[in-house]
C-alpha cells in the first residue's frame, strides 16, 4: 500500500500544530524544522508506535502516517531504545536554545529524526556530532541521515558521557537519554556562554528500562555554572558511566523532591548554583542554603535572595 505525500504532509503539520498550541513549540526555528523533517525516514516499517505514556504497549503500522503522533516509535524493542515522543524532544529542544550557525554535540540521536531537527535549525554553516551507544543504532542514525541529505551531522559510536572531545568544543550540548548526573565531559567540551540540556533522571518503581526526573539546563559562563529546572519527564535511561543506577536513585530522588516542595512553596523561578567536584571551589553550608543536592560529581543550590 503507497502513501501519499500529501497525506504524509498532513500528518506531520496536524502534529507540530497539536504542539504548537500546547506550548510545547514556542519559537519559529523549532516548529520550522520540526515541519520540515519527516520522522518516518528515520525508522523503517512495521512502525512499533507507542499507545501509553511510558512505552510500554505498542501498535504496530505500516502506514508512516501513525508515526506523526506524541508518542514514542520503537527503534529496537529489546533493549527499549525508541524514537522518543515529539512532546519530549522539543522541550529539550526549546531549553536548548539552538541558533543558526551553531556546533552541536547530541548525545543518544536514536535513530537520528532529532538530530535531523537540530540540524534544520543549524543550517550549513553549522554541525551536528551525535553519539550512540549502541553500534548498530550509531549506524542505522547514519544511514537515514545520509539517506536524506545531511551533510553537517556526524554520528560516531561510544559512551557519550565522554563527549567526543576531538569534534568540540560545543556551542550547545544535548542528552536524550535519563543520565543520574553531569557528565564533567559534557561541560568541559562547552565554549563559555554555551548550554547544555539533559533529563536528570533516577530510577523508580516501573523497573530498571524507565526512568523519571527533570529536564535540567546548564548554563556556562566564566563566573561559573547555573542551571534551571523546567518539567518532569521520563526517559529510557542513558546508557554507559552516567546510566541511573539503584544506589544513586534514592539520593536523586528525594533531592528532587524537595525542589519541587520548595518550587510550590516560593511559587518562583529560582537560579540554581552548580558546581561541579572536578572544579575549583567548596559548596556551601547545606543548612544555610534553600535548596542543596549532591550527585556524584557535582553540587547544586538554591541561595536566598
Amino acid at each position: 500500500m503507497t502513501h501519499s505525500e500529501a497525506a504524509i504532509n498532513e500528518a506531520c503539520n496536524a502534529m507540530v500544530d497539536d504542539l504548537v498550541r500546547r506550548r510545547i513549540i514556542r519559537t519559529p526555528a523549532v516548529e520550522r524544522a520540526f515541519r520540515r523533517v519527516r520522522r518516518h525516514a528515520f525508522m523503517t516499517p512495521p512502525y512499533a508506535v507507542a499507545t501509553d505514556s511510558l512505552a510500554e504497549e505498542f501498535l504496530e503500522t505500516d502506514d508512516p502516517c501513525g508515526v506523526y503522533a506524541d508518542a514514542a516509535v520503537a527503534l529496537k524493542p529489546e533493549k527499549s531504545i525508541h524514537c522518543l515522543s515529539p512532546g519530549v524532544l522539543a522541550r529539550e529542544i526549546e531549553a536548548l536554545g539552538v541558533a543558526e550557525g551553531m556546533r552541536i554535540l547530541h548525545v543518544e540521536t536514536g535513530g537520528g529524526y532529532y538530530t535531523a531537527v537540530l540540524a534544520e535549525i543549524v543550517g550549513e554553516r553549522g554541525s551536528v556530532v551525535g553519539i550512540n551507544y549502541e553500534e548498530d543504532i550509531a549506524e542505522m542514525a547514519a544511514s537515514f541521515l545520509a539517506k536524506a541529505g545531511y551533510t553537517n551531522v556526524n554520528i560516531l559510536c561510544g559512551d557519550g558521557a565522554a563527549g567526543v572531545p576531538e569534534a568540540g568544543p560545543f556551542d550547545r550540548v544535548l542528552v536524550s537519554a535519563g543520565a543520574s548526573d553531569i557528565a564533567p565531559a559534557w561541560i568541559e567540551q562547552l565554549y563559555d556562554d554555551g548550554r547544555l540540556v539533559l533529563p536528570l533522571c533516577h530510577l523508580g518503581p516501573l523497573g530498571p528500562r524507565i526512568s523519571g526526573g527533570v529536564i535540567l539546563a546548564v548554563e556556562k559562563a566564566t563566573d561559573g555554572l547555573t542551571g534551571n529546572i523546567s518539567s518532569v519527564a521520563v526517559f529510557v535511561p542513558l546508557q554507559g558511566v552516567m546510566a541511573p543506577t539503584t544506589g544513586e536513585s534514592v539520593s536523586l530522588a528525594e533531592g528532587l523532591q524537595r525542589w519541587f516542595a520548595l518550587e510550590e512553596f516560593y511559587r518562583t523561578e529560582l537560579p540554581i548554583r552548580i558546581l561541579m567536584k572536578s572544579a575549583a571551589g567548596h559548596p556551601p553550608d547545606p543548612a544555610g542554603v534553600l535548596w542543596f543536592m549532591e550527585t556524584r560529581n557535582a553540587a547544586m543550590w538554591v541561595e536566598p535572595n
